[in-house]
């Protein structure tokens, strides 16, 4: 403990690793898995602090601290959490244990933090999927990037990225006709409609609305050529 107020996080680490055997079932045993965490924590080694939060707070469920416990589980991983153009793993954990902190504790000391650093992490998950259709969509992978889009759309219908993930999809919806025929080149123009319909009616003042416009009048033809 003197290593760990002195901030000698590493010593400390290694220290309560020692001393953990010694402890099992004594009262110190809960404090020096606590402040093992916190040593994996100020060393920025945030997965290992979360797995070790976790544990405490898993079996030490009498002690004041579990709230605490809980919350800085899911705070290491936000921490951890990688750049959008990695794998998003941690990132999905991280959401997971803030959501059920919150559950857990609607009005708890971290309520509000968890809250904040929920919207920030959803924000990054919806965009990495924008980034991924987009991918799609430049690739010509037009089923593909409507798929993501639908999904997108599915599980951030707030996010920020909410109005340019409907014009591409109605965009990539509309290419991916040209690699159709017959009734089912018939379902997917209906379904473009849709798409642009929706489009129009919820950004009618959006940047995008008259490329849209565009697409649902060529739409429109492509349809009555149909009919003949």
């Amino acid at each position: 403990m003197q290593c760990y107020v002195t901030q000698k996080y590493h010593e400390a680490s290694g220290l309560f690793k020692e001393a953990l055997p010694l402890l099992q079932g004594k009262a110190e045993e809960a404090s020096a898995h606590f402040y093992q965490a916190y040593c994996h924590f100020y060393q920025k080694k945030y997965v290992q602090s979360s797995e070790a939060f976790k544990y405490f707070h898993e079996t030490f469920l009498g002690d004041p601290r579990i709230e605490e416990a809980l919350y800085m589980q899911g705070h290491a991983l936000y921490l951890g959490s990688p750049s959008v153009k990695r794998d998003q793993t941690l990132t999905r954990e991280a959401v997971s244990i803030l959501r059920d902190y919150r559950h857990r504790y609607p009005q708890g000391v971290y309520s509000d933090k968890a809250l904040a650093q929920l919207g920030y992490l959803h924000d990054k998950l919806a965009l990495k999927a924008f980034n991924n259709a987009r991918l799609y969509h430049q690739l010509k992978h037009y089923r593909a990037a409507v798929v993501t889009l639908e999904n997108l759309q599915k599980d951030f219908p707030t996010s920020p990225y909410s109005e340019k993930a409907a014009y591409l999809k109605a965009d990539a919806q509309c290419r991916y006709i040209k690699e159709t025929e017959g009734d089912e080149q018939k379902e997917q123009l209906a379904i473009a409609t849709k798409y642009c319909q929706v489009f129009l009616a919820r950004y009618s003042d959006s940047a995008y609305a008259s490329s849209v416009k565009t697409l649902y009048k060529n739409l429109s033809a492509v349809a009555q050529s149909k009919k003949r």
